[in-house]
């Protein structure tokens, strides 16, 4: 494992990393980023300890896609869009990081997040433009931690300059592990609380779960998750760590992808994945510095109030997933010429309505968006709950319009090494041509829609999407508890004639 560099005097910067010269000062480009990973962070990857995780294969080609989103801030046709000027501070920062005050605002980063979603077909759920979102909730509704523990904002507010101004790439460290739910909170073993506190420090023991891309990223930032019976005060701990913590070991699931997939013949797959881990917390240190709160149980019932811009956020994503669904629907029937058929023509019409109706709640959130006591811009709640409820119950049903639409192209997708045989390579072209696709590059389509759809890598993003945009149950709980209308039930009580 390599020895961990010089943090620079920062508990929080897990690497030093030299910035770049004058307005750039403040961007990392995809170099940098790999760098900042060789921090000596404990990752296990199928029983073994990961000694580079830019060079793994289960790794690497998430990293690397990852770093072609560090790279865009210095493209000239996307350095508009993925970066945006600090107006508190001058400084050119990631659009990520920039905290939203105006509707234009909100516009930069639904832009950003549109860009980023068609690079990767927006199945990373964690790009670097997501990791800002818990800070920035903090900071919006500051008014509801600083009447409990005033000294917080001042944390916030550094950790926020800090995420800006090195451009870290966060993950949430948020569920719980599983545990006998029988048990009372202070009886689960795994879950992560504070067991020792010092004057510098707060010394945790335990697990969190899914944690995803932490291997892959920077740092993390801890809260407690929807309240949950009988937690002890010991384990309502919200707080931001670096991904190379002493103590911190972070064991990966089994990858999805092989690192070994080509672009023609899987276009998702290949471009890697963003990988889910156990965190293990062995007696680690985490300096006060960081302790946005602790012990306070009025902080751990707020959970949904201070993710409204992170649920904003996923939602954008999904609508942008969205359209680029009811695209690949559209080609689908083009490339077999089937768009001629009724039946069909309805099923890309369910694909349509699943994308505008996603984006039509993103949009009118963003019109009724209001400013927090703090100042920061936070799109309707209910509007963005309502959303992601749709989103999520159709997202299975979609998937399955896709596969129906594809019909036998699904299964009779042939690899490109077979296609270059000179024995079959002909009859190939001369017998599987589409409407209006070449037989190669039909099956090419049909080789996304298999990685979209049918791969592992498909079937684990949508258990992704599911479970971030937080379970239906809960959803459905979290519109009724916000939805107010007061002026609508006036008018039913006045034609029902109601005193």
């Amino acid at each position: 494992m390599n020895d961990q560099p010089d943090a620079g005097g920062d508990f929080l910067v897990t690497h030093h990393v030299s910035p770049k010269d004058g307005e750039d000062a403040c961007l990392r480009d995809g170099a940098q980023y790999r760098q900042s990973l060789r921090d000596g962070r404990r990752v296990i990857m199928g029983g073994d300890v990961v000694e580079d995780v830019t060079s793994h294969p289960g790794l690497k080609a998430g990293i690397d896609t990852f770093a072609t989103l560090f790279d865009a801030q210095f493209e000239p046709e996307s350095r508009e869009v993925t970066t945006s000027i600090d107006p508190g501070t001058g400084r050119r920062i990631a659009t990520g990081w920039l905290v939203p005050r105006r509707r234009e605002d909100l516009a930069r980063h639904d832009a950003q997040i549109r860009f980023t979603t068609h690079r990767t077909l927006g199945v990373f759920g964690r790009p670097p433009d997501y990791g800002p979102v818990k800070a920035i909730g903090f900071l919006a509704f500051r008014h509801l931690i600083e009447k409990d523990e005033p000294e917080a904002m001042e944390k916030i507010e550094h950790f926020l300059d800090v995420g800006s101004s090195h451009n870290l790439i966060s993950a949430d460290v948020i569920i719980d592990v599983q545990a006998n739910r029988k048990l009372t909170g202070a009886e689960m073993p795994g879950r992560l609380r504070v067991v020792e506190e010092r004057p510098d420090t707060l010394v945790v023991h335990g697990a969190k779960a899914g944690n995803t891309m932490m291997p892959q990223g920077n740092i993390g930032t801890i809260s407690m998750p929807p309240p949950a019976r009988d937690v002890p005060e010991d384990c309502m701990l919200w707080a931001a760590v670096p991904a190379n913590l002493q103590g911190l070991t972070l064991v990966c699931r089994e990858p999805v992808t092989s690192g070994r997939e080509t672009r023609d013949d899987h276009p998702i797959t290949a471009a890697g994945e963003e990988i889910d881990c156990l965190a293990l917390y062995d007696h680690v240190e985490i300096s006060r510095d960081y302790v946005f709160s602790y012990r306070n149980r009025n902080i751990a019932s707020i959970y949904t109030t201070l993710g409204r811009f992170a649920f904003w956020k996923i939602i954008c994503r999904l609508s942008h997933r969205a359209e680029l669904f009811a695209a690949t629907a559209q080609m689908i029937v083009n490339a077999l010429g089937t768009d001629h058929v009724p039946a069909v023509r309805a099923m890309v019409a369910d694909v349509i309505h699943y994308a505008k109706l996603i984006r039509a709640c993103v949009l009118a959130s963003v019109e009724q968006a209001a400013p927090t006591p703090s100042g920061v811009l936070i799109p309707e709640a209910s509007l963005v709950t309502a959303g992601r409820l749709y989103a999520i119950e159709q997202y299975p049903k979609i998937m399955q319009v896709l596969r129906d639409l594809s019909g036998q192209g699904l299964i009779s997708r042939v690899p490109e090494s077979t296609w270059a045989r000179s024995d079959v390579g002909a009859m190939l072209d001369e017998f599987l041509p589409g409407h209006d696709l070449n037989a190669r590059d039909k099956n090419r389509l049909f080789n996304l829609v298999w990685d979209l759809t049918c791969s592992g890598h498909g079937l684990r993003t949508a258990l992704f999407e599911a479970l971030n945009a937080t379970p239906a149950p809960a959803l459905r709980e979290d519109l009724y508890r916000i939805h107010d209308n007061p002026e609508a039930r006036a008018v039913v009580r006045e034609i029902a004639g109601l005193e």
